[in-house]
């Protein structure tokens, strides 16, 4: 059985998001891949999931404005940079937090217990 403390989890989940944020970036605003749309789809129903319901939704409107983009003659992408700007503020904060987290569990000699708690992810 793979042992794996939340703090595990959570760095995975948000260096994901971070990676498909870089591919947004270097496909470009209106010129979305495919895959790109189905990774961001999938990453606001990971993090429904997750109680992230806040990121979940500025992913789904990502989504939900590449969708829109790829068919329209005139391309406007200033939302789409808002929103972008706002999960790239949301994963840094939740990065920053979730070590934070990791350092008082660490010190208050709960480390332990927290990976006991994700036995089942």
């Amino acid at each position: 059985m793979n042992h794996r403390s939340k703090y595990d989890v959570m760095e995975e989940i948000l260096n994901g998001i971070s990676g498909l944020m870089e591919d947004l970036v270097q496909s470009g605003f209106d010129t979305v891949h495919d895959g790109t749309l189905e990774e961001l789809h999938r990453a606001a129903q990971t993090t429904e999931q997750y109680g992230m319901a806040r990121l979940s939704e500025l992913l789904l409107g990502l989504f939900e404005q590449a969708s829109a983009g790829r068919h329209q003659m005139e391309k406007n992408t200033s939302h789409m940079a808002q929103l972008y700007t706002q999960v790239t503020e949301y994963l840094y904060l939740s990065q920053q937090k979730t070590a934070y987290d990791r350092g008082l569990a660490y010190y208050s000699n709960t480390y332990t217990e927290d990976i006991e708690e994700t036995d089942n992810l």
